[in-house]
């Protein structure tokens, strides 16, 4: 194809876009969430060879998404998303694809395929006061000793909603492979372990009231020696009340196996069937005027038979809105780690037994073509 049919491609492509637009229910959204951070983990630099503390930029999880839908008849409408996490500390756009999918919603519920946070995932993040910022509240719920077990997003993702009963929902979701196998059509010649992933959430959230009890079951997290794979679960309680006044707290505990990968200084937990532990979390925000006070805590119990696992994690922060899609914050987070403990902040690993901090300044804004 020439330069000139190209020009002529790309001119109508642009012209058409708001007809486009006009036909469909189409949005263009995302999250610019960028932060200077000071982080230190208490490393050696002389034993560790590394650097026990750094200034840094950071982009937050901020996202560029498009979504829309288009109404098929009175009782049926098609949707859809494609969003993607954006690098701003280094102009890039990230291989990391978030939640992306197209779908079907109606009186009967919603039914979406694509590649999606699960129940397990969404139950608890929508009370998350510290969301995308090193303090987000997956450094501890989620993990299982610094290991990224649960609380994902996940390819080839079937999910289902109920409608809303009195407040109550039902969330479904199969996942038929977690590996994120390019081979969608038919299965492979080799023999291998089914790797799948459900997970479900009911929920109740009408007035003040949010609560929802969460599990998720993964076959393809942990080997065993003869070396199939063996299902590691866990199963998460979330609850949220606004006192109203601007005052609001959220509680989670929740009870997880650990999976392949977690080490510590004296045996590798992969080889030690059944581990698991228990976490709970606490947060509490108070609005006064334009600035909300935010405060969390949260603590990882030790695995099953192993001392020194657990880790403790705490955050302030204070946020100032300037607008309803701008704010600026300041917050000091910190995870401290027992002896055989390695849990991180965001996109921080942990060191094993220390303590990581971090002290940020950072600014959300959103936007949206509506």
């Amino acid at each position: 194809m020439n330069k000139k049919k190209i020009a002529v491609l790309v001119a109508t492509g642009m012209l058409a876009a708001p007809l486009i637009v006009q036909a469909e229910d189409v949005e263009v959204y995302g999250d610019v969430r960028l932060s200077i951070d000071m982080s230190q983990n208490e490393q050696d630099p002389v034993t560790g060879g590394k650097d026990d503390s750094a200034l840094s930029v950071n982009s937050n999880t901020s996202k560029l998404g498009f979504k829309g839908s288009e109404k098929l008849s009175d009782n049926l409408s098609v949707i859809w998303q494609y969003e993607t996490e954006v690098e701003l500390d280094n102009g890039d756009l990230s291989v990391k694809g978030r939640d992306t999918y197209g779908g079907l919603k109606g009186s009967w519920g919603l039914l979406k395929a694509g590649k999606l946070s699960n129940p397990m995932k969404q139950s608890s993040s929508k009370i998350d006061i510290f969301t995308n910022t090193r303090a987000d509240h997956n450094m501890i719920v989620g993990y299982v000793n610094g290991v990224n077990t649960f609380d994902n997003r996940f390819d080839n993702t079937i999910w289902y909603s109920t409608p809303k009963f009195g407040g109550v929902k039902l969330d479904l979701s199969y996942t038929t492979d977690s590996a994120g196998s390019k081979e969608d059509a038919l299965p492979g010649k080799l023999i291998s372990p089914q790797k799948n992933v459900t997970s479900f959430s009911l929920n109740y959230d009408k007035g003040p009231l949010y609560v929802a009890i969460a599990t998720e079951a993964r076959n393809d997290a942990k080997l065993k020696d003869n070396g199939q794979y063996e299902d590691v679960a866990a199963t998460k309680l979330v609850g949220r009340w606004d006192f109203g006044q601007g005052t609001t707290v959220g509680f989670i505990y929740e009870d997880a196996e650990n999976s392949a990968g977690a080490e510590t200084s004296t045996m590798t937990l992969a080889s030690a069937s059944g581990q698991a532990r228990t976490a709970f979390y606490l947060n509490a925000a108070h609005k006064i005027g334009n600035t909300t006070l935010k405060a969390a805590y949260s603590q990882a119990d030790d695995l099953d038979n192993m001392a020194g696992t657990g880790a403790t994690h705490y955050a302030l922060g204070v946020f100032k809105s300037y607008s309803k899609n701008t704010e600026l914050y300041l917050l000091y987070t910190a995870t401290n780690n027992d002896a055989n403990a390695k849990y991180g902040l965001k996109d921080m690993a942990g060191v094993e037994g220390n303590t990581i901090s971090a002290l940020s300044f950072g600014l959300n804004k959103r936007f949206s073509s509506k």
